[in-house]
C-alpha cells in the first residue's frame, strides 16, 4: 500500500466539506480574538476613553489641594508637600468613584499647579517653570485651551485633554466643595511605548495572539474535522443514494425507489424524485404502447394504399384475362403481363414494409453502411438513380440512427409511389453540433399544403424529426420536383427519441 492511498482524497465532496467546516471554524475564531485584541487596542490608544478617565481621575484628586489654594496667598508648602508623594519611582494610584487608576511616576513628565490666574505655585520636576510665572508660557501652545477652560471651572472631560504623539496634557479644575474654581492643575503622561506606534504594538499582538492561536487552531482543527467528516459523510452518503438511484432510472430499471423519511431538503427531494420515476416509468409504456399503435395503424394504411389496391388490381386483370383467354388470347396475355408487374409492384411493396419492421440490421453497420446498401437495393429494385453522400459521418445514438434511417426509407418510399422521378439526391451532413439530411428529387411535384388520401409518410416524417427534438422542411410545387430538408441537433437528450416498433 503507498503512501499516496493513505491520505483522503480531497476531490471528494465528503473530504472537501470537512475540510471546509475545520477550516472555517479555525478562523472564525481566530478573527474573533483578533477584532477583540485590536479592539482593546483601539480603546486604549487611539480613543477618547483613556484620557476621559484620565482626567476625570485628576479633577478628583485635585481636590485635596482645594483648600491650600483658597487661601490668599496660596499654601505653597502645602501643594509641595502633595505633589512630594508622586516624586521618585514606583506606581501611584488613584481612586475615584468611578475608576481606579495606576500610573507609573516616571510616565508622568510634568506636575503644575496654579493659582485662579493661571500662575504657577509649584511643578514637579521643581523650577520647570519660576514661580509666579504664567503656566501658558511653560507649556506647548495646544494647551492653552485647556488652561482657561480648566481655569473657568469646565468639568467636561474632552475639553480638558489633548492628545500630541506620545503624551496626553490633561488639564483638572481644582474646585472647592462649593465648586468654586481656585486653580488648576496640569498633568502631562507619556504614552507607554508599547501603545504608541503600530510597529511596537504588532509585536504586542503577535505576542499575544501566537501562542493562543496555536492552542486555539489545535484543538478548533481537531473538533471541527470530527465534527465535519461525521455531517459531512451522512450527507455524502445519502447524495450517493440519489445518484445510485438516478443511474438505476437511466438505464430503464424503475424498480429502484429512495427510501428516505427526514423532512429536510434532501428528504423532500427524494420524495420527489420517487414520484417522478413513477411517473416517468408511466409516460415510457404509455409512449411504447402509443408508438406500436401508430405503427400498426401506419402498417395498415400502407398495406391499404399500396398493396391492397395493387392486388385488387391484379385480381380485376387476372379475370379479364380469363374470359378473353377463349376469344382473344394475344388480349389475355397482355392482361396476364399486366397482372404479372402488378404482383411485382406488390412484392415491391411487401419487402419494403418488411425492411422497415427490421431495424435491428444497424446495429452491426451503423448508419452510413446500412443507409449505403439500403439505397442500393433500392435504386435497382425501383430503376430510380441515387446520387447518395455522406461527409463527416461519426458514431451517433442506436435510437437516433433508427429513426434518420426509417425517415430516409419513407422519403423513398414516396418518391417511388407518387413522384414518377429517375433521379434522386440524397445528403446526409454530420456537422458540429448536429445532423443536416436532404432529399431532392426530379418528379412531378405536389403541393405540400394539400393533404393528398390517407397516406401518412410525411406525417410520420414529420413527427419522427421532431420526436430527436429536430426541425423538417418540405419545399416543392407541382411540375418541379420535391425537397425535404431536416435538421437534427446531436445533443438532443435520448428520451427525447420517440420509439417506433
Amino acid at each position: 500500500m503507498s503512501f499516496s492511498t493513505l491520505l483522503p482524497d480531497f476531490h471528494r465532496l465528503q473530504w472537501k466539506l470537512t475540510f471546509t467546516y475545520t477550516l472555517v471554524t479555525t478562523a472564525a475564531i481566530l478573527i474573533v480574538q483578533l477584532i477583540l485584541l485590536l479592539a482593546a487596542w483601539f480603546i486604549l490608544t487611539r480613543s477618547r476613553a483613556l484620557p476621559r478617565m484620565l482626567a476625570t481621575t485628576f479633577q478628583e484628586a485635585a481636590t485635596e489641594i482645594a483648600p491650600a489654594l483658597a487661601q490668599d496667598p496660596p499654601d505653597q508648602a502645602a501643594v509641595e508637600t502633595w505633589l512630594q508623594k508622586w516624586s521618585g519611582s514606583g506606581e501611584t494610584t488613584f481612586n475615584s468613584k468611578d475608576s481606579r487608576v495606576t500610573l507609573d511616576r516616571n510616565a508622568m513628565t510634568l506636575i503644575a499647579v496654579g493659582d485662579r490666574q493661571g500662575r504657577v505655585v509649584s511643578t514637579l520636576p521643581a523650577n520647570v517653570c519660576a514661580q509666579g510665572a504664567l503656566l501658558v508660557d511653560c507649556v506647548p501652545p495646544e494647551t492653552t485651551a485647556l488652561l482657561l477652560n480648566a481655569l473657568e471651572g469646565g468639568k467636561d472631560p474632552d475639553e480638558l485633554t489633548v492628545r500630541n504623539d506620545d503624551e496626553i496634557w490633561i488639564a483638572a479644575p481644582i474646585l472647592t466643595k462649593a465648586e468654586r474654581p481656585v486653580g488648576v492643575l496640569l498633568v502631562a503622561v507619556r504614552v507607554p511605548a508599547d501603545l504608541s506606534g503600530p510597529g511596537p504594538f504588532s509585536i504586542v499582538i503577535l505576542g499575544s495572539l501566537l501562542p493562543s492561536a496555536l492552542i486555539i487552531a489545535l484543538f478548533a482543527g481537531g473538533v471541527g474535522s470530527i465534527f465535519g467528516f461525521l455531517t459531512a459523510r451522512g450527507l455524502t452518503g445519502r447524495l450517493h443514494t440519489l445518484a445510485t438511484a438516478a443511474e438505476a432510472w437511466s438505464q430503464g430499471d424503475f424498480s429502484v425507489s429512495l427510501s428516505d423519511d427526514s423532512r429536510d431538503e434532501l428528504g423532500q427531494l427524494a420524495r420527489r424524485l420517487n414520484r417522478m420515476a413513477e411517473r416517468l416509468k408511466q409516460l415510457l409504456q404509455t409512449r411504447q404502447e402509443l408508438a406500436a399503435i401508430e405503427e400498426r395503424n401506419r402498417l395498415a394504411r400502407e398495406l391499404h394504399d399500396a398493396v391492397k389496391q395493387q392486388v385488387f388490381a391484379t385480381v380485376m386483370q387476372v379475370a379479364a384475362a380469363r374470359n378473353l383467354i377463349d376469344s382473344d388470347p394475344a388480349q389475355a396475355k397482355e392482361r396476364l403481363q399486366e397482372a404479372e408487374h402488378l404482383a411485382k409492384q406488390a412484392q415491391q411493396e411487401l419487402t419494403a414494409l418488411i425492411r422497415e419492421l427490421r431495424p435491428a440490421a444497424l446495429d452491426g453497420k451503423g448508419l452510413g453502411p446500412a443507409l449505403s446498401s439500403y439505397v442500393r437495393d433500392w435504386s435497382r429494385q425501383t430503376g430510380v438513380t441515387v446520387r447518395l453522400q455522406m461527409p463527416g459521418q461519426r458514431a451517433l445514438p442506436l435510437p437516433v440512427e433508427q429513426a434518420i434511417f426509417r425517415v430516409i426509407q419513407e422519403a423513398l418510399a414516396n418518391i417511388a409511389r407518387h413522384s414518377q422521378a429517375d433521379q434522386v439526391d440524397l445528403m446526409l451532413q454530420w456537422e458540429e453540433t448536429s445532423l443536416r439530411l436532404e432529399v431532392k428529387d426530379n418528379g412531378r411535384g405536389f403541393d405540400p399544403t394539400v393533404r393528398r388520401g390517407q397516406g401518412v409518410g410525411l406525417e410520420s416524417m414529420v413527427e419522427r424529426i421532431q420526436a430527436l427534438g429536430g426541425t423538417i422542411r418540405i419545399h416543392s410545387q407541382p411540375g418541379q420536383g420535391a425537397t425535404i430538408v431536416a435538421e437534427i441537433p446531436l445533443q438532443a437528450p435520448r428520451t427525447a427519441v420517440r420509439r417506433y416498433g
